[in-house]
């Protein structure tokens, strides 16, 4: 019983804040900035909790916004039905330092893994109410717990607007990144068995060692229970044993490198199974072939009757020429009938066309009068879970889509033939 009651996850957020800066440029100057922003999951996090974010500029009427959306899948959509108000004020300028934009009575909540877009605007008139950067590198900051992304900068005074101050074009600008800080706590997940693998190498080993001393009886530990291991290890950070980011991250590279390699192997060894297969089955395929040309020979025989019967039928066919005539004349009569029936047709014709052009109208009623084409289309980020390994993983990744597409196919044809 005592294993039910055991936390899974830490009841406290760590009180030392951790804090992300970007690089500051001050490249440009307007209304807003949307960016993406991931947490990690190399380390054993249960949660992040950003309590706020840090701007400079004009500022003036801030909002605060995020996507609603638990899971984006590279593609951030930019309507505001799809996003929720998180923070509004109004702020005095700060040019040269960071105006921090307290979260903390709505906080962003970030599961190991998610992603969420931030979107941060101003409606003070003007250019220069929020400071941004051009796109420098692919991560904008890169950390252990937390990656932000580049995003795109709003040059709107509307909030979600699509159409900048000057009146015409896109109100959003591709390649940029956030300038500010970002401020969160950390909650961690607590040691149980079921979460053994996501803990480091050391507090693994350290877990091992402990359970091996119990099962010894000259041990002290031999007059513990397994309950109160389970415990002791439940109340251990996951870097009390001298686990760290870049150790753990290393060993889920070679953790992904083993299963791609596993799964080439297996992939291999079906390839192989499908070749035993053809090789078995040619003998098969060499009896339908036979069949085949037995029922054409058949088709054939069955051709030629009726070929025989078909001349007895041209004798016949010139008592029926006037009789054809007579049918004829019947069909020029009912000419004027059947144009009705094309006027008909000619109405449901235009009736469907207004039918099309009322649909498109209402389609283009979420746009306002000049807006530009690609004012509204979805952000797309690029959310890659590993740097050094990303060409050779998307070439094995790409391999493996090949060889069971090939698969696939020899598995189609062999179907195809067995049933025939």
């Amino acid at each position: 019983m005592a294993a039910l009651t055991r936390a899974t996850k830490a009841n406290y957020i760590i009180h030392d804040r951790i804090q992300a800066e970007t690089t500051d440029r001050e490249d440009h100057t307007f209304c807003g900035i949307m960016f993406p922003v991931k947490c990690k999951d190399i380390l054993p996090l249960d949660h992040l909790v950003i309590n706020s974010v840090a701007v400079r500029g004009a500022l003036g009427p801030l909002t605060v916004w995020v996507t609603k959306s638990e899971d984006l899948n590279g593609e951030i959509r930019l309507s505001k039905k799809y996003w929720t108000k998180i923070y509004q004020k109004e702020h005095q300028p700060s040019f040269v330092g960071y105006k921090e934009l307290d979260l903390s009575a709505n906080p962003i909540i970030l599961k190991p893994g998610q992603v969420k877009g931030i979107y941060i605007h101003s409606t003070r008139r003007g250019d220069e109410a929020i400071v941004y950067d051009n796109k420098a590198k692919q991560k904008t900051v890169d950390d252990s717990f937390i990656t932000i992304l580049p995003g795109r900068a709003h040059v709107s005074e509307k909030v979600f607007g699509s159409i900048p101050i000057w009146g015409w074009g896109s109100a959003w600008r591709d390649n940029r990144e956030f300038v500010g800080q970002l401020k969160y706590g950390a909650v961690y997940k607590l040691w149980n068995p079921q979460e053994n693998l996501s803990f480091g190498g050391s507090f693994r080993t350290a877990a091992r060692i402990l359970f091996m001393c119990q099962r010894r009886p000259e041990s002290p530990f031999s007059k513990l229970p397994d309950d109160c291991l389970f415990f002791i290890l439940n109340m251990m950070r996951w870097d009390w044993v001298n686990d760290t980011s870049v150790e753990m991250r290393r060993e889920q590279k070679q953790r992904r490198r083993l299963r791609r390699q596993q799964m080439i192997q297996e992939a291999d060894a079906i390839m192989d199974e499908e070749n035993n297969d053809a090789d078995a089955n040619e003998q098969v395929v060499e009896g339908v072939i036979l069949a085949e040309g037995i029922v054409l020979a058949e088709e054939e025989e069955e051709d030629e009757q009726a070929e025989d019967a078909q001349v007895d039928i041209d004798v016949n066919s010139d008592d029926d020429e006037e009789e054809e005539d007579l049918d004829f004349m019947e069909e020029d009569s009912n000419d004027d009938s059947e144009d009705a029936d094309t006027s008909d047709n000619d109405d449901d014709e235009s009736s469907d066309d207004d039918n099309e052009e009322s649909s498109e109208e209402e389609e283009e009623e979420e746009y306002a009068w000049g807006d530009h084409v690609g004012s509204r289309s979805a952000f797309h980020y690029a959310d890659d879970t590993s740097d050094s390994e990303a060409s050779e993983s998307d070439f094995e990744r790409d391999e493996n889509v090949r060889r069971i597409a090939i698969m696939r196919a020899r598995r189609n044809i062999l179907s195809f033939l067995r049933s025939h």
